[in-house]
């Protein structure tokens, strides 16, 4: 081999040293800038409150407050509407250079809920409302405000729908009984809440002239005899009997009397015609009284309880007989004097109407019982 191709091989082989030495430079130099990026990597950490990522519909919402800590220089992608109820996502960017000021960056991503779980809210001007038949009045006026907690007031239509409101009633003027008229409500979000409130129409006060009364005696009692009803009258701030308080069913008699009278007594218990006994009576003139359906005995488990589901019709010898509720709140409020009225109106049982009756079953063996006795050996 001569001089020159020994040069020109030497030359070669020295190259290839050369050039394997550069490579194993740049091939160490990138694995170890590599471990360090690993290395800062590792320590890009960060800590969340996962439980504020539930949110309110409405309520303010700041992304950063979730991170508790973090290390690492930190930004935030994305934003929360917290007006628009789903699922929604941002990005935290942890970042830091290493030693050789390469940058290593980190992503988080967090998805945010946001829920509406606030119903709308209603209110009412009045919770009830009493008007004699033939009055004027709009179920909405007594509306004071439909209104989401966050959307504000919603408007009222015919139909529920969402940011709407409708009202329910089934009133009738005039046709005296109770009433209930509902609003319902949709917020733009779907969710719904109801409220109601009563109307009682009641017949107008009959025209039986204006009776003056006294504190001393606060209640008036009419006796419809033709349609078995018993309204009592409170004074009014005149101390006349015009405000109609309370109605009961009651039964009569071919021999109940009409006219007006003043109780004269009182008796826890009392033997009746028929040897039969009444709870709770009150003389109002001669043999006519009020009192409870008979009993057998003076047990009030032994109760005439087919006698009992006569009341709203004609069934006594002339006295007027009612429940234990009924004739206790006349035992109980009403003082020996006070006025009684008996009366036929075949057209109205009066303004407050005729309650139902109850019906006791006669196959069940609480049958011997009142329904209505608050005797608290009473197992109805």
């Amino acid at each position: 081999m001569n001089k020159t191709i020994k040069s020109i091989v030497y030359s070669l082989i020295a190259a290839v040293f050369v050039i394997g030495a550069i490579s194993g430079f740049f091939i160490w130099d990138h694995a170890r800038k590599e471990a360090s990026l690993n290395e800062t990597l590792e320590t890009l950490t960060l800590k969340a409150d996962e439980s504020l990522l539930d949110i309110e519909y409405g309520d303010s919402f700041d992304p950063a407050s979730v991170i508790t800590s973090h290390e690492g220089d930190m930004k935030i992608s994305g934003t929360v509407d917290p007006k628009t109820p789903g699922d929604q996502t941002f990005t935290v960017t942890l970042s830091k250079e290493d030693q050789f000021h390469q940058t290593a960056e980190k992503e988080f991503t967090f998805t945010a809920h946001v829920k509406d779980t606030k119903k709308p809210e209603i209110r009412f001007t009045e919770e009830s409302f009493v008007f004699e038949t033939g009055s004027t009045f709009t179920a909405a006026a007594n509306v004071e405000s439909v209104s989401d907690p966050v959307d504000g007031e919603l408007e009222q239509a015919e139909t529920l729908d969402k940011g709407k409101w409708i009202i329910e009633d089934d009133l009738v003027l005039d046709q005296a009984g109770e009433y209930t008229v509902t609003v319902k409500a949709m917020d733009r979000n779907g969710n719904e809440s109801s409220a109601s409130y009563t109307v009682t129409i009641t017949d107008p006060v009959p025209d039986f002239g204006l009776i003056a009364g006294s504190p001393e005696y606060p209640y008036y009692i009419r006796i419809n005899r033709a349609l078995n009803t018993v309204t009592v009258y409170a004074l009014d701030d005149d101390n006349y009997y015009t405000i109609p308080y309370m109605a009961f069913v009651c039964s009569t008699g071919d021999a109940t009397p009409l006219g007006t009278y003043n109780t004269t007594a009182k008796y826890r218990w009392l033997s009746l015609f028929g040897n039969v006994y009444g709870q709770y009576a009150t003389r109002i003139v001669g043999h006519i009284l009020f009192h409870s359906v008979p009993y057998f005995t003076q047990d009030p488990a032994d109760l005439e309880y087919e006698e009992y589901n006569k009341l709203g019709t004609a069934a006594s010898m002339g006295c007027i007989r009612l429940c234990v509720r009924d004739v206790l709140w006349i035992y109980e409020n009403c003082p020996v004097g006070t006025a009684v009225e008996l009366y036929d109106d075949y057209d109205s049982p009066g303004p407050l109407g005729k309650p139902d009756s109850i019906i006791i079953d006669v196959n069940d063996e609480r049958r011997g019982w009142d329904p209505t006795d608050p005797d608290p050996n009473n197992p109805w």
